[in-house]
């Protein structure tokens, strides 16, 4: 989790530096702008399948935890509800943030002006920040629901052992 943070700081940079680049048309590690957005692109996914796969293997350890305590079904209730609201939004990021990479691709075969690349790149960057908010409440709300699970087990353990 603590490396889905980090990355997800690099990657808020990233986008923010290639963002900076189409407007501002800066070399950054002797890379232009669709250079540097490519290296951001490939990060970005990296980063956010990693946290796709977190919420998904993470659940099913939950799930499974469940079943051996025998107890508190609400709490994988509790995960599902977690995921219903990050994986709408993670999913439309991911597919908002490609399509405006290709677009960029439009802009400079000089079928589709700068100015929509520029729009389009503003909604999903600031949509890129409002998942980048969803996916902490959704770690917050997993490790509460991995509290309860462990303290739950705990218990049940020392009611056996008594």
């Amino acid at each position: 989790m603590i490396i889905s943070y980090i990355f997800m700081a690099i990657t808020f940079i990233l986008l923010m530096i290639s963002g900076l680049q189409g407007y501002f048309q800066f070399y950054i590690i002797q890379a232009n702008h669709s250079q540097f957005a490519l290296l951001s692109i490939i990060f970005y996914l990296l980063t956010e399948t990693l946290i796709m796969f977190y919420f998904i293997g993470s659940g099913t350890a939950i799930k499974k935890a469940i079943q051996i305590v025998g107890k508190n079904t609400n709490l994988y209730e509790n995960v599902k509800k977690t995921k219903m609201k990050l994986f709408p939004h993670l999913t439309f990021n991911i597919v908002f943030i490609g399509t405006v990479f290709i677009m960029g691709g439009a802009v400079q075969t000089g079928r589709l002006p700068g100015w929509i690349h520029g729009i389009l790149f503003d909604l999903a960057f600031i949509h890129f920040i409002y998942t980048a908010f969803l996916q902490h409440c959704g770690f917050k709300e997993n490790v509460e629901i991995i509290e309860k699970l462990s303290n739950d087990q705990t218990a049940a353990t020392n009611g056996r052992l008594a």
